[in-house]
């Protein structure tokens, strides 16, 4: 019986809730009216005294309002009811209401009791039944497992057996040391080709990147002779006039940089040495390179050659801008857009040019840009530092004179060559300048590297640089802008 309600008891519990609902409203009785005739004046309320009869209320009203009822009441009884008084309404009803819905209540509770008792008892089931059906299946994978490691097992001894069944064989024959030098050689072999296929990339990488330099020079000059020929063509009987000016322009610069404070910026264009020009951020650093560069060329006639830079794709519209605007072949552009490969290219050409090049040949110079990231690029770190090595010997006797831009002058930020520290010091000139707020360069710097009249080191020599130091205002002076020097 137990497990009969259990199963069955939801279902019949609501059945006969909802009987006992139906039942409820069986066997009601009508509306009615309790009424009083012919009140007297003095009654109380409620006409307690001459309440006579309880009638039905369908009855009463169509006895008191109905009209053509003549026939069926007497005159005087419908006179009576119209003098009569409804004290109580009394509503039809059912005294067993309350039972059958106590019971209806009831039952609908145990029904939902028993609802949530089978829920339980199926969740319950089900997770058994989960619990199970997992168990069994990590079973069979551990059984099945098992099985394949043992049929793998077999396999790889089965395969060791016929290894050293066939070495035997070899062995027995004579042939396997035979095939184990076969197999050196091959090695070798790929080897060797992995290297060659390495260098003729590299080679490849070297000469795609001076065809490049040679046709960004010659679209360059294309474009000069162009000019020239469309423009200057008018002005040819004027080159003895033009040549006497620009002497004249040049010893103007001359004369203002022997002035200045002692002549320390001339002695710097004339020393050739490699120049390192350091400085943090907004000191103006790309501005002094700049600007000695192109005093070197107007006054010495030195040619800028190239420009080592990771970010020329920038500054060879802005920093550098004057720069390629010299001579009548622009310099070569190398490491643009971070191309640290080409980096690291020109550097092991420029060192092996370096063994060609004696004093005699004419004077060039070149510039490297941002040399503390180049210290630190994988690609070309381990050439920058024997670039920087072999330019504190090898410049002055190849005639090629480099501008060096970083943040320090550390070892790090200078190549990380080992055992320069003290010819850096004395074999470079180093400039440093300054700024207070990070974009705007200041006028005081600090020199290193010069030497007094005996020869001896001027250390940390506290100098000025000029305002007119600029690369737009010493290309202006050149070019119809002469500069208004003071005195």
């Amino acid at each position: 019986m137990k497990k009969f309600l259990h199963k069955h008891g939801t279902v019949i519990a609501l059945t006969l809730a909802g009987f006992f609902h139906l039942v409820s409203h069986l066997g009601t009785q009508f509306e009615r009216y309790q009424i009083c005739f012919a009140p007297s004046e003095r009654a109380e309320r409620g006409c307690e005294k001459d309440i006579d009869l309880v009638v039905l209320k369908q009855l009463y009203d169509l006895s008191l309002y109905g009209e053509g009822n003549g026939s069926e009441f007497k005159r005087e009884w419908i006179d009576i009811i119209k003098k009569s008084t409804v004290v109580r309404n009394i509503p039809a009803s059912n005294p067993d209401i309350p039972k059958y819905s106590l019971a209806v209540l009831g039952l609908i509770i145990y029904a939902r009791y028993n609802q949530g008792l089978k829920a339980s008892a199926l969740q319950n089931s089900y997770s058994s039944d989960l619990e199970a059906f997992k168990t069994q299946v990590y079973e069979n994978w551990v059984h099945g497992f098992n099985e394949r490691k043992v049929i793998f097992k077999k396999q790889e001894f089965q395969a060791e057996r016929d290894i050293a069944t066939e070495i035997n064989k070899l062995r027995g024959q004579g042939e396997l040391t035979h095939l184990q030098e076969v197999l050196k050689r091959s090695n070798a072999i790929d080897e060797a080709r992995f290297d060659l296929a390495l260098e003729e990339i590299a080679a490849s990488k070297s000469e795609f990147t001076l065809i490049k330099s040679e046709n960004l020079r010659d679209a360059a000059k294309a474009d000069k002779e162009m000019n020239k020929a469309l423009g200057k063509n008018n002005d040819s009987g004027n080159n003895t006039g033009t040549d006497s000016k620009n002497k004249e322009l040049i010893n103007q610069l001359v004369n203002a940089l022997k002035e200045h404070e002692s002549g320390w910026l001339y002695k710097v264009l004339k020393i050739r040495k490699p120049l390192w020009i350091i400085g943090g951020q907004g000191a103006g650093k790309s501005t002094l390179a700049a600007s000695i560069i192109l005093l070197r060329h107007y006054i010495f006639g030195w040619e800028l050659i190239e420009i080592v830079d990771a970010h020329a794709q920038k500054n060879c519209t802005k920093a550098w801008k004057y720069l390629m605007e010299l001579g009548d072949n622009p310099p070569a552009v190398v490491g643009a857009n971070n191309d640290y490969e080409s980096i690291n290219t020109s550097f092991t050409s420029i060192i092996e040019r370096w063994t060609t090049r004696t004093e005699d040949d004419t004077p060039t110079q070149s510039l490297a840009d941002e040399f503390t990231n180049l210290s630190d690029a994988p690609e070309c770190k381990e050439s920058a530092g024997r670039f920087v090595k072999h330019s504190l010997s090898d410049i002055r006797k190849a005639a090629e004179y480099w501008v060096f831009i970083a943040h320090y002058f550390t070892a790090t930020a200078t190549g990380d060559a080992k055992g320069t520290h003290t010819a850096k010091n004395n074999q470079t000139i180093q400039i440093e300048r300054y700024s207070a707020d990070g974009e705007r360069p200041l006028s005081n710097a600090t020199v290193n590297g010069l030497v007094d009249e005996k020869g001896k080191a001027i250390k940390n020599l506290e100098v000025t640089i000029p305002n007119w130091l600029r690369p737009e205002t010493i290309y202006g002076h050149l070019n119809g802008k002469p500069i208004q020097f003071e005195g």
